[in-house]
């Protein structure tokens, strides 16, 4: 899936600037830390704090059958983070159906779906709301969690 992003990212950013993303981390959430952060963030272990307090410029955040590319270069000014996000929609065992999505957040973790036609899977925007709007609280989980 990651190389499936990689290929979405350049579809729409082209060659220009990708070498610069070499160095952005990945970090893939075991099922045991994707539950820490939901249980932190349910019972209010985590204090909420604005997107923009976050020290990361960029990286890429694995979890469960998502992949989302968080990039503090926006290509709006109201925007904190641009997201770029593939997620596995299985239709069996043997094929993947990738889903892909891109959006930006605000301070307030308020995503914003950026209309773009893709050439891999894109639903309905609808749809694409939906699912966008389920990465966010883990997303905001984790930001949070590596300010303190």
């Amino acid at each position: 899936m990651l190389k499936e992003l990689i290929e979405y990212i350049k579809e729409y950013e082209g060659d220009n600037e990708l070498g610069d993303y070499l160095d952005t981390r990945y970090v893939r959430l075991t099922e045991q830390h994707y539950d820490q952060i939901a249980s932190a963030m349910s019972e209010g272990e985590l204090v909420s704090k604005n997107s923009s307090n976050c020290p990361a410029k960029r990286f890429f955040l694995h979890f469960n059958e998502t992949i989302l590319f968080v990039n503090k270069q926006t290509e709006e000014a109201s925007a904190v983070y641009d997201i770029e996000m593939v997620q596995n929609e299985e239709e069996s065992d043997d094929s993947m159906e990738l889903l892909f999505a891109s959006f930006s957040i605000d301070d307030d973790y308020s995503p914003l779906l950026k209309k773009r036609v893709a050439s891999g899977k894109t639903a309905d925007e609808n749809y694409q709301h939906l699912v966008m709007q389920s990465v966010i609280p883990i997303l905001k989980g984790f930001m949070v969690a590596i300010t303190d």
